[in-house]
């Protein structure tokens, strides 16, 4: 596949599980990215939907085409939305489901040739789509595929940063669990997410806000060792894999993290914090980067809720086990 390509390239074995979003208590399935999931609530909410999902129909996808599904998983959604954008690659299409649930697909296809599309349905029986539905989704769906598109591509550095991106960071960390199993040694990954980014861009200025993730990026590089791995993982988001860390050892290298003063020069009203998630793996796990990925994510989000700017492990046998600082 040529260097300008983009595909959804993804390791998937298996049918990934399904996690809560806390804030609306909605299911998702797929390869967790907090971007792409945050723009799909959003529209999931504000167009009054049952559920969206983003197909990949490319070989490479091919046992597992569900890329993303945040919704109501009626059975077959996926199946019927699959027909219809192999059937009309060109132009939006709708079909009812079994239990009458009207459902439009939106196709696109990445260079060189990987199709693919947004799958959108309301409640059953709800009034089927129109044109101006059509139109309306087809816009929304080249935005995304620009987004999707975006977290995906091939030359593996995020642009403002510098460093690393998600992509790159998938594919190292995957190379490096091969590795450590062989060597039977451990390996933890930690998603550091900044705190109310957004408010600093709306108060301050989103060069203001560019400015913190590009010195984040710096500080993270700087923190860790040399042959550790960081990457910006999501808008707001970094990650850092550790070979032969445990979670004890990241729990405290977070604490320091937390504790430092990396902003001070922005305004008291406009501190910066962070809320970190730690996930370990032992050798001979059957855990994946992604797996690892999405319990730092959802230890990260337990630190948000109770207010930011602090660390959670998370322990692979239960979603609602964490280790956190005191309060």
């Amino acid at each position: 596949m040529g260097a300008n390509s983009i595909h959804l390239a993804r390791k998937k074995p298996k049918l990934l599980p399904v996690l809560w979003l806390e804030e609306t208590n909605v299911p998702f399935r797929g390869d967790y990215d907090g971007s792409i999931v945050a723009i799909l609530e959003e529209l999931r909410l504000t167009a009054d939907l049952d559920g969206i999902a983003i197909l990949d129909l490319s070989a490479d996808a091919a046992e597992e085409p569900v890329a993303y599904f945040l919704g109501v998983d009626e059975p077959g959604v996926a199946d019927l939305g699959h027909m219809l954008l192999a059937a009309s690659p060109n132009r939006p299409s709708q079909a009812l489901t079994a239990d009458k649930r009207p459902l439009l697909a939106c196709p696109w296809v990445f260079p060189p040739d990987c199709p693919g599309g947004l799958l959108l349905w309301r409640a059953p029986r709800s009034r089927p789509w129109t044109e101006s539905d059509h139109d309306l989704a087809a816009s929304v769906a080249m935005l995304l595929r620009v987004a999707v598109g975006a977290g995906m591509g091939q030359a593996g550095i995020d642009r403002l940063t510098g460093i690393p991106n998600r992509r790159w960071f998938l594919d190292e960390a995957e190379r490096r669990i091969d590795r450590l199993d062989m060597d039977v040694v451990v390996g933890t990954l930690w998603l550091v997410d900044i705190d109310d980014l957004r408010r600093v861009n709306l108060s301050l200025g989103r060069t203001r806000g560019d400015g913190i993730l590009v010195r984040m990026a710096s500080q993270l590089r700087a923190s860790v060792r040399p042959s550790d791995l960081v990457a910006r993982v999501g808008a707001d988001e970094f990650a850092v894999w550790q070979d032969g860390m445990d979670h004890l050892t990241a729990a405290e290298r977070a604490e320091e993290l937390c504790a430092g003063r990396l902003f001070h020069d922005l305004p008291d009203a406009q501190g910066v914090t962070f809320s970190i998630g730690i996930a370990s793996r032992d050798p001979g796990s059957a855990q994946d980067v992604r797996t690892m990925l999405r319990r730092a994510h959802m230890a990260a989000r337990e630190v948000k809720a109770t207010g930011g700017g602090g660390w959670r492990v998370s322990h692979a046998n239960s979603r609602s086990r964490f280790l956190g600082p005191p309060p």
